[in-house]
Formats: structure tokens, C-alpha cells, sequence
């Protein structure tokens, strides 16, 4: 249901350790959404949507 947290440790520490990452990239490296050339935030911004979607998928089936 949204707004209820998940009870899944992997996908709470996956979900800290890809803040942490952004957090660095950004201040560290300059990474932002919406510039030609940002790859890595994009791909580290595609990855944590397709295991989200992937994960809320899979409790709908399961």
C-alpha cells in the first residue's frame, strides 16, 4: 500500500547505500538529473526505479 514502508532489509540498505552514492557523486562529481552528459546518474537513477517497480511486482504476484 503506498506510503507504508517496506519490511525488506535488502531493499533498505540498497536504498541507503544509492542515496549515499548520489549524495557523493553530487557534491564529490557534480552528477545531476536533466544534463546531456549525465550518465551515471541516470543509470544509478534507472537501476533503483527498475528494482523498485521489479520488487512491487513481484509482492503484487507472490
Amino acid at each position: 500500500m503506498p506510503g507504508h514502508s517496506s519490511s525488506s532489509n535488502a531493499l533498505q540498505y540498497f536504498g541507503v547505500i544509492a542515496a549515499i552514492f548520489g549524495v557523493i557523486g553530487y557534491v564529490a562529481f557534480g552528477w545531476q538529473f536533466g544534463e546531456t552528459d549525465s550518465t551515471i546518474a541516470l543509470a544509478l537513477g534507472v537501476t533503483c526505479v527498475s528494482i523498485a517497480v521489479g520488487w512491487e511486482l513481484y509482492r503484487r504476484v507472490a
